[in-house]
């Protein structure tokens, strides 16, 4: 079958029509590995990381659109919690679904500012997590969201910032 380069993250995939995250920007052979490798039965925690990963690989628009800017920020800030803070998957979840009710106005923000995103989206994509055996996938979604987080470097004081503010509501 052939390939094509995702627009988003940079992974080779299948080169199939079909559809899309609404405002992500993705292959439509990119957004259906994501699909195989979330319907797999996964504990919450590699859901979240997945989820996170995926979001923050997939930026395109965000200069335009207050959606994509915001599920950037929220999923790089879920990213910077999990890594650096080990926040369980359950608390994440609790924070980030208030996250753009308390620390916007802290911010004195109405919207989430522009992240310009990193040339290269990181050494590992879904398609990674997708090739790997069952008994090697959280590793593997561990090790694509170090990689991911890593790729964002050039925010990670703008997101760490956002993540003291999101653990302030405890």
């Amino acid at each position: 079958m052939p390939t094509v380069v995702c627009v988003g993250c940079g992974a080779e995939v299948s080169d199939v029509s079909g559809p899309v995250h609404a405002y992500m920007c993705s292959s439509p052979g990119c957004w259906q590995l994501y699909g195989e490798v979330t319907a797999q039965n996964l504990a919450q925690a590699e859901l979240r990381l997945a989820l996170d990963c995926y979001a923050a690989q997939h930026p395109g628009g965000a200069e335009h659109e207050l959606r994509q800017r915001q599920s950037v920020a929220v999923h790089l800030t879920s990213l910077c919690l999990h890594i650096e803070e080990r926040l369980p998957a359950a608390q994440l979840m609790t924070r980030l679904n208030r996250m753009s009710r308390t620390v916007l106005p802290l911010l004195g923000a109405s919207a989430w500012p522009y992240l310009p995103p990193p040339e290269r989206m990181g050494d590992m994509t879904v398609a990674d997590v997708r090739s790997v055996a069952p008994e090697q996938r959280a590793a593997c979604l561990g090790d694509w969201a170090e990689a991911v987080w890593r790729s964002w470097s050039a925010q990670h004081e703008t997101v760490r910032g956002w993540a003291r503010l999101a653990l302030k509501g405890r």
